[in-house]
């Protein structure tokens, strides 16, 4: 009986401690690496709202690394800041020749963590800076930038316009497929063996690019080479050109561009063939 009276205060104890509450666990506050807007225009209300929109920051300030960093590398490229002065109509821009083309829902799934906007890009070539030779949109695994935030979009001929358009495309599918936001047609990934691919078999295996920088093909050099055909040529063109036997002998290049065109239009309700119309 003793024994028995002095464990049952111990029971007792043990489970009043036990029903304590335990203070509440409050998560760590993060705060965002940038902050909008970046200034005080009437257009920094439409960024604002793009990204309420799509979750994506437009900049037009922003530093080296935000430019440059890729990872594991920087890129070969260097970026002036936007001027204030044309960023309305770079914005208007980007609607234009890109973003018109999708939709809400894939915009939100495709679009980067952030878009630059930069006066003017320049790529270094053995550490000489290419003045003459502006760029008109390259991209990271975190942005794609855009290189006519300035003075000189107004001057473009409609030629130069068009490539920028393909630019655009292509460095926006180019960050969206390459770190796995949208995904690549599971029938074009199997479409070609690239160990067989060299620059006298490019096109009996329809691949545009055998090798890029010295760099053997693979799915995602290969697709950059479809992104540029469709967006710069209608399915018209391209039967009197590309797709003829002489220049698609197994018609492969036909092929592997109905892959594309069918499973993004079937998957993700994309009509890649509207952006040349």
């Amino acid at each position: 009986m003793k024994l028995r009276t002095l464990i049952s205060p111990l029971i007792a104890l043990l489970m009043v401690a036990g029903c304590k509450k335990e203070a509440a666990i409050v998560p760590d506050t993060i705060t965002p690496e940038y902050s909008l807007p970046q200034g005080n225009h009437p257009y920094d209300t439409q960024i604002v709202d793009f990204y309420h929109t799509y979750g994506c920051y437009v900049l037009y300030k922003f530093t080296e690394k935000d430019f440059n960093w890729n990872i594991s590398s920087k890129l070969s490229y260097v970026a002036d800041q936007g001027d204030e002065n044309y960023i309305a109509p770079a914005l208007v821009a980007l609607d234009k020749y890109l973003f018109k083309y999708y939709s809400t829902g894939f915009l939100k799934k495709a679009l980067p963590y952030k878009i630059i906007l930069s006066a003017r890009i320049r790529e270094i070539i053995d550490g000489n800076d290419t003045l003459a030779t502006p760029i008109n949109s390259v991209s990271t695994f975190s942005h794609f930038a855009f290189g006519h935030a300035g003075s000189s979009l107004a001057g473009m001929t409609e030629d130069e316009l068009k490539v920028m358009k393909v630019d655009l495309h292509r460095e926006f599918w180019m960050q969206a497929v390459s770190f796995g936001k949208i995904h690549l047609p599971p029938a074009f990934i199997s479409a070609t063996n690239y160990a067989d691919v060299f620059p006298w078999t490019a096109k009996s295996n329809g691949v545009f690019y055998p090798t890029v920088d010295g760099v053997a093909a693979d799915v995602y050099t290969d697709f950059r080479g479809y992104i540029d055909v469709i967006a710069s040529k209608t399915v018209e063109e391209l039967e009197q050109s590309l797709f003829k036997p002489a220049n698609d002998p197994n018609g492969k290049y036909k092929l592997k561009y109905n892959m594309i065109i069918s499973y993004y239009k079937s998957v993700y309700g994309v009509d890649l063939q509207g952006i040349a119309r």
